[in-house]
């Protein structure tokens, strides 16, 4: 019988636990319904708090957590049915069955600088608006402060908090790329561990999530010990126009964003274990999304062509004391975030606002999204009805190659796929050609430690040998069983032949792997170009 390589993560399946069967549904006419109005799904596993049980007391002043994520189109959560996909994203959904999920979300601008400071203070950005203190004088930060809040923040490339409420703070914004480069998951680890009853605290985290590089695992392992990218400019602009390439790194993104729900299931956790789930008011959301278009120059600007993936963005509030899910259509926006805050604790900004609360009625009468180019030169605007649809599309794209709950992560890109899962031992193999290769970090395969938490499942490297732009079909075989295809791809400015395929992690077993890069030819015949 052929294996099916559908192991997208059992850390996943163990993570749905965390779930509950309570899901909520929209009534279609902008307003909201919980569970009970609509159709109820199969029971997954036990609740992360019981629905029907009594919340505990809210305090006077309760605990707020703000999750600001990075480079995240929200419709990436999305299964066949336009819900949270609970398999693949099991604390996602258990979020979104805890609290108020806002499918239609979207950001007001597409940097990260802007995007993530017009959340803390609800402004519209400006050019040359310092991404600090400065440019941002006012923001949810004096609104906690003036009440006594402890603030912790963990700011990644921005330092809007000033010295008065964070004393060890950053004055000036800290550099992007090197955050994204080094200790992502150590200052994630810090700040969940900073989360503590007691005083009414203010914790706010930007989190370089799932932003690239690509690395992380949803079993919470990574593929390499550094940042950078087994073939260098590989998710870059050189890259661009390769459309397996570009597959391949929404592959890995999705990998990521498993990652993601991973360390958000740690954070809801913490707070259910610490008695602070009941009394909190937690949102999260992201500063922008990200287009997987092909043959582009940019992918994180936005255009008429690409708004559908960089305008959508995740956002989840649930209130204090909220136990039961809804889904709430409005057309809300990252800027609406500080009014949102105040609205639900009942409390008024010490200043005023651009944006308004998620839950007011400005929100349930917008029609349109609306973004600023990256210049401010011009608006890039979108009726509601346009960007749904083509939103649905990008969705049914994204499933049609990868799949969704447990299946598909793996085995939807390239070509030959019916290939995958077989022995190479029943398959017609030839000898040696001209074209050989090797791969990038081979000496890894033969030392896997899992305690290490590197699983190298990115398997990649360079050719040599074959006609100047040929490009071949692929088949990656790890003991003796193929688990990825693939084709090869070139990047501009570099004539050589690069490869990369991801295989699922459990293929990969303790102590020596041998892994093995195969052309597949004329008539399904396997030649071996390269092997560890």
């Amino acid at each position: 019988m052929r294996r099916v390589p559908v192991r997208a993560g059992l850390s996943v399946l163990v993570a749905a636990i965390a779930i509950f069967a309570l899901v909520t549904a929209s009534d279609g006419s902008g307003g909201e319904r919980n569970a009970e109005g609509g159709k109820r799904e199969p029971e997954i596993a036990r609740a992360l708090v019981d629905p029907h049980g009594r919340a505990a007391q809210v305090p006077n002043n309760p605990y707020v957590i703000l999750i600001v994520m990075d480079e995240f189109p929200g419709d990436s959560l999305k299964g066949p049915d336009g819900r949270i996909d609970a398999l693949r994203w099991p604390n996602f959904a258990s979020l979104a069955r805890n609290a108020t999920w806002f499918p239609n979300a979207s950001t007001v601008y597409d940097s990260t600088p802007k995007a993530v400071p017009l959340i803390l203070d609800g402004k519209r950005p400006f050019k040359r608006q310092a991404p600090d203190s400065r440019g941002h004088p006012r923001s949810l930060f004096d609104l906690f402060g003036r009440r006594g809040y402890r603030i912790r923040e963990s700011e990644e490339a921005t330092a809007v908090c000033p010295r008065r409420w964070c004393p060890h703070g950053r004055t000036r914004r800290p550099g992007i790329l090197g955050n994204l480069n080094r200790g992502r998951r150590e200052r994630l680890d810090r700040f969940f561990g900073s989360i503590s009853p007691g005083r009414p605290g203010f914790w706010m985290k930007h989190v370089l999530l799932p932003h690239g590089p690509y690395l992380f695992l949803p079993s919470g392992a990574q593929t390499r010990r550094g940042a950078k990218d087994p073939i260098p400019g590989m998710n870059s602009p050189q890259g661009f126009h390769e459309e397996f390439l570009t597959r391949h790194n929404e592959q890995r993104y999705l990998l990521q964003l498993g990652f993601t729900d991973r360390e958000l299931g740690r954070l809801l956790s913490r707070l259910v274990k610490n008695g602070m789930f009941d009394k909190s008011l937690i949102v999260v959301l992201a500063d922008h999304g990200f287009a997987w278009k092909v043959g582009v120059k940019d992918r994180r600007k936005v255009t008429e062509a690409n708004v559908d993936e960089i305008g959508t963005v995740p956002f989840f509030v649930k209130a204090p004391g909220q136990r039961r899910g809804r889904i709430n259509p409005a057309y809300v926006r990252t800027i609406d975030v500080a009014a949102t805050v105040a609205d639900v604790l009942k409390l008024k900004l010490p200043y005023n606002s651009d944006g308004g609360s998620a839950f007011g009625a400005a929100a349930r009468r917008r029609r349109q999204v609306r973004l600023p180019t990256r210049d401010f030169s011009r608006i890039v605007r979108i009726s509601a009805g346009s960007w749904e649809a083509r939103r649905r599309a990008v969705v049914r794209r994204r499933l049609s190659m990868f799949g969704s709950g447990l299946t598909g992560l793996y085995s939807g890109i390239g070509p030959n796929r019916d290939l995958i899962g077989r022995a190479t031992s029943g398959l017609r193999t030839a000898g040696p050609g001209a074209v050989r290769g090797g791969l990038v970090g081979a000496r890894e395969y033969g030392r896997v430690r899992r305690s290490s938490l590197i699983v190298p499942s990115q398997v990649a490297g360079s050719l040599k040998g074959g006609r100047r732009g040929a490009r071949r079909d692929l088949a990656v075989a790890v003991n003796g069983r193929v688990e990825a295809v693939a084709r090869s791809f070139y990047l501009r400015a570099d004539s050589r032949e690069h490869f990369a395929a991801m295989v699922p992690e459990d293929t990969l077993r303790e102590g020596r792997n041998r892994v093995e890069v195969y052309e597949v030819g004329r008539g399904r015949v396997l030649r071996l170009l390269a092997h560890a």
